[in-house]
């Protein structure tokens, strides 16, 4: 996270802020991370937030979080804020959507998929 730039680190907070305001009723993230219930997600969250805003090295997993809810929470109307996003943010779309791009490129990692989401999420493999 320290690579970051400050605006980036601000989209990331109003992303991961949106969980715990405008996105609250969501389901997916509570269940798709396997946290026991809300309050759990809440509290990862705030740990979160902290993170982000600190600049620490995060490892791969926690990446992962902090990169699949800011995906959601932008870009998702059924499962995030979507459109209401300006509303838990400064950004407008066309630039909520250059910085989630450039976050994509930085934070993403193939691992960090994989061991964010449980192995039987996935498909299985056709050989």
């Amino acid at each position: 996270m320290a690579a970051l730039t400050g605006r980036e680190r601000d989209f990331l907070d109003a992303a991961l802020a949106s969980w715990v305001g405008i996105s609250t009723r969501a389901p997916i993230p509570v269940r798709a991370l396997g946290y026991a219930d809300r309050e759990e997600f809440y509290r990862d969250i705030g740990r979160l937030r902290g993170a982000v805003a600190d600049g620490e090295r995060l490892p791969e997993i926690d990446t992962a979080k902090v990169l699949f809810l800011s995906e959601l929470a932008f870009g998702s109307e059924l499962f995030g804020a979507g459109t209401e996003f300006r509303m838990v943010s400064t950004f407008s779309d066309a630039e909520g959507l250059v910085v989630l791009r450039t976050l994509q490129r930085k934070l993403f990692t193939r691992h960090g998929a994989q061991v964010l989401f449980n192995a039987e999420l996935y498909a299985p493999r056709v050989e």
